[in-house]
């Protein structure tokens, strides 16, 4: 399957990164700041920039059968779950 379209997340605080690593870490990705890994045949990879509280996030690879519209709503539902455990709101990004 192609790359999914990429997902960004904004006001993410340190503690809401922390958030996220560990929901990572129950798939078996390592929790660095960036990288890229495959596990069970998704390759994902990932950014997070603490001084702009920001998080990209996209699917490169993953199996046949499953859709990027499955995979990025379950990484959406990860993120922002982890947002509002920590009252955090999400806001519009401008391009820059």
């Amino acid at each position: 399957m192609s790359a999914c379209a990429m997902l960004a997340f904004n006001n993410m605080t340190l503690e809401a990164w922390k958030c996220v690593q560990d929901a990572a870490a129950q798939y078996g990705v390592t929790s660095a700041d960036s990288g890229q890994q495959t596990v069970h045949g998704f390759t994902v990879a990932w950014s997070y920039d603490a001084g702009a509280q920001t998080l990209h996030i996209q699917c490169l690879d993953s199996p046949f059968f499953v859709s990027c519209a499955t995979i990025n709503a379950h990484i959406n539902d990860v993120v922002e779950k982890c947002l509002a455990d920590h009252d955090i709101a999400l806001t519009h990004m401008v391009p820059g």
